[in-house]
This record gives C-alpha cells, sequence and structure tokens, in this order.
C-alpha cells in the first residue's frame, strides 16, 4: 500500500513478469523469471492488473486465456474456466449474460460493466491455479458482493497454498494479509507483519507517509 505514484504498480508489474527489473532478478521458487519462456512463466502467475484488459472474444476464451489456440483440450478449457469462474465468484453473474460464457465481448472487453469485467479478469488470473496471484486494486470496481466473493477467493487461494501479493487502497481488505508492505517515492518504506506495521504507521507523521517522489 501507499500514495498514487508511490510505485506500488510498477513493482506489481514486476512481480508479475509483466515488467523486467532495471537491475536485479526476480525469482519464482528460487529459479529466475528470465530462465523461463514467457508462457511457461504465465502457467504459474495469475495477474490482475489495475485496468481488466480483456480482449474481443468470448468470455471463456477470455478466462482461459485463449488456451484453446495453444492446442487444449476443449473439454478441458471449459472445465478449467468454469473452474476459474466459480472461484471467482463470477459464475453466476456470467451465466446471466445473453450468451453465458460464449457472450462475445468487444474490443477491449467492452460489452460488460467495470465490476462485471473486473471479476472476469479475477477468474482469468485464477485459471489453471497458479501458484502466484498478483492482484493490483482488485476491488476497485467492486460492489459489496464483488467484493466479498473477491475475498473468498483470496482466501481459497492461500488455502491451497498460493501466494498472493495485493495492491489495495480500501482498509478493509488488509485483515486479509500476513504481511503489508508500504511504499513512498518508489521504495519500500515499511516490511513486516501486518499489525507491526500498522503500528509503525500510527506512530508515523504524516510527512513520512505522505513523502514526495
Amino acid at each position: 500500500m501507499g500514495p498514487s505514484g508511490s510505485g506500488k504498480t510498477t513493482l506489481a508489474r514486476v512481480i508479475a513478469g509483466a515488467l523486467a527489473p532495471s537491475s536485479g532478478s526476480v525469482r519464482l521458487d528460487g529459479a529466475e523469471y528470465v530462465a523461463r519462456t514467457s508462457d511457461d512463466l504465465a502457467k504459474h502467475i495469475g495477474y490482475l492488473p489495475q485496468a481488466p484488459s480483456l480482449f474481443a472474444g468470448s468470455i471463456k476464451e477470455n478466462i482461459s486465456r485463449f488456451d484453446a489456440t495453444s492446442g487444449v483440450a476443449a473439454a478441458d478449457v471449459d472445465q478449467r474456466a468454469i473452474a476459474a469462474a466459480r472461484a471467482a465468484g463470477a459464475h453466476d453473474l456470467i451465466q446471466h449474460l445473453p450468451e453465458g460464457y460464449d457472450t462475445v465481448l468487444g474490443p477491449f472487453g467492452s460489452g460488460v460493466s467495470a465490476g462485471q469485467a473486473q471479476r472476469i479478469a479475477l477468474a482469468r488470473a485464477l485459471y489453471g491455479d497458479p501458484v502466484l496471484l498478483v492482484l493490483d486494486e482488485p476491488n476497485s470496481n467492486l460492489d459489496q458482493e464483488g467484493e466479498a466473493a473477491l475475498m473468498t477467493a483470496i482466501r481459497g487461494a492461500a488455502a491451497r497454498g498460493a501466494a498472493v501479493v495485493l495492491v489495495a487502497h480500501r482498509a478493509g481488505i488488509l485483515s486479509l494479509v500476513d504481511r503489508l508492505a508500504t511504499m513512498a517515492g518508489g521504495i519500500i518504506q515499511f516490511e513486516g507483519p501486518r499489525e507491526e506495521v500498522l503500528a509503525r504507521l500510527r506512530s508515523s507523521t504524516p510527512a513520512v507517509l505522505a513523502r514526495p517522489q
């Protein structure tokens, strides 16, 4: 967490493999990201950016990351897409769309609301049970029902052993996290167990918390 412009989204993109670090390295299970092909790395990481970034195509294609084009059997794609949507709490809302999972979205995912798009994009992040989830402001467009589904999805991912990295502004979602890092000016300011960091934040001056870049 941290103020706008503090570097949270840039860090999230680096962790998700969407942006290469300018120095140092990023590792997953001890192996550097650069040692893997992008397709192989993507199988292990689920990423929900600030903008859902859905594509023209069916909802099933978006959730499955267009897996069918790489030769995955249609039945397997169907099963995994539905499982991911259920995990994201998006199955019912998809079922109520005109063509369900076969509902075709327009360019940039047009055809659904911002909240629906965010929940579909969460299902995409959960597709294939990745071991690492990076969720950047995952509740920014969600109503109360959507936020409850999000929190259930995060708990479910953590319960199966996935590492979950959250970028968040709303304090409510912090109840889910074990560790907390705050950023300012592009650097990690505080990091540690949630309650310890929150205590340090409460004792810090406003000038420290809002340090300019």
